[in-house]
């Protein structure tokens, strides 16, 4: 966000406006169908109404569009629980399809137009990462669809080796092949992803390419054949971005099923672990934290976000946890409980949870990457060596 990309509520609005400027999707009921699941959905929250936010708003209207029977169609592509499914909105599929394609259409073009014009300069970030490579190998595992790391940090390893005119393919042979590169592996999508139409290389349907130009991954953004079968007769349309709440079903589809799998392994290989900006809403990749930070030498964690108060963590969140931090404890194992006569090693900014292997900078993204000389105390203290 500290760069350009709109918080969740901006990104609803921003979306809203693109649906509503889409002639195809508001000729085709799209803007409508849109609209009535949003108005539902805040209904059904209240008084919490912020919680009809654009991923559930996607979500619904993505699984109503799968619920649809084919007429003639076989057992595998009846999706299993239409007998038992109520709509209680009627909304034609055509409807549905049109809304959520758009969604995803201005997902897509907000992150690539905004990734054109960073609104702070990328030099501290640049300069993060190329501290952590003097000591480590920055394996970035992104959810952000928007390039602001690459810009800062270029040549990084994607997996997409395979050339092919203005674009590359992905090569499960050279991702694996690459495990000492410095990478970035955008688990859900990336601006730079498309779908390319080429007769000059063997390409199958639906396979995700990656182009250098921006505008042109735009212009092969959206894809118009046969989606991804699931095993409940349902269906999952392909797009070069994932939102919306069944994100683990998407990534099963190169490239996003090697980078998930590998995860996993870079998670237990990691001397230390840093989760930037997060919500702590992706329960696949906290997982996997999860599983590493069990035993008794748990992997070192940074973790780095944003608390509206001037002093440190505890200060901030004064004991009233919310969904992020009862993450925290129970999904990243950091201990945060506090107990009588533990006084915690707090530097500007920071706190050490208590058992000295994970620290949380409360600050935000931004003042921490402006704030480095503290960084090497602090990983010190949770025991890692840097440097």
């Amino acid at each position: 966000m500290d760069f350009g990309i709109p918080t969740t509520i901006d990104y609803g609005k921003l979306i809203e406006d693109h649906l509503q400027a889409d002639d195809y999707c508001v000729r085709t009921g799209g803007w409508d169908a849109y609209i009535a699941v949003k108005t539902a959905l805040e209904a059904y929250y209240s008084p919490h109404s912020s919680e009809a936010h654009f991923e559930r708003i996607y979500h619904v209207l993505h699984e109503l569009e799968a619920m649809t029977v084919s007429k003639g169609a076989v057992p595998k592509y009846r999706p299993v629980l239409v007998p038992f499914f109520d709509k209680k909105l009627d909304l034609r599929d055509e409807a549905l399809r049109a809304a959520s394609k758009a969604m995803i259409a201005a997902i897509y073009e907000i992150a690539s137009t905004r990734s054109d014009s960073p609104l702070i300069s990328l030099g501290y970030l640049s300069g993060f990462f190329r501290t952590l490579g003097r000591s480590f190998i920055p394996r970035i595992y992104s959810t952000n669809y928007d390039d602001f790391v690459s810009q800062a940090v270029p040549g990084l390893f994607t997996g997409f080796t395979r050339e092919s005119g203005d674009f590359r393919l992905f090569s499960a042979r050279d991702f694996w092949a690459g495990w000492n590169a410095p990478s970035i592996f955008h688990l859900h999508g990336s601006v730079h992803m498309g779908f390319p139409r080429s007769r000059s290389v063997d390409i199958e349907i639906g396979e995700l390419a990656w182009f250098d130009s921006r505008d042109a991954a735009l212009k092969f953004s959206s894809f118009s054949g046969t989606g991804i079968s699931r095993l409940d007769g349902s269906g999952i349309n392909r797009s070069a971005i994932i939102t919306g709440l069944d994100k683990l079903g998407r990534i099963q589809q190169a490239p996003f099923s090697h980078y998930y799998a590998a995860l996993a392994r870079d998670a237990f290989e990691a001397e230390v672990i840093f989760v930037l900006g997060s919500g702590l809403g992706d329960t696949h990749i906290n997982s996997w934290i999860k599983a590493i930070r069990k035993d008794e030498m748990k992997t070192p964690l940074v973790f780095v976000s944003y608390w509206p108060a001037d002093e440190d963590f505890y200060t901030a969140v004064n004991f009233d946890f919310t969904d992020r931090e009862i993450s925290m404890i129970h999904d990243l194992r950091m201990a945060l409980q506090s107990r009588s006569g533990v006084s915690y090693f707090r530097p500007e900014g920071w706190t050490i949870d208590r058992e000295n292997r994970a620290c949380i900078w409360s600050r935000g993204f931004r003042s921490f990457l402006e704030s480095p000389d503290s960084l090497h105390d602090v990983l010190r203290e949770i025991g890692v060596k840097w440097g």
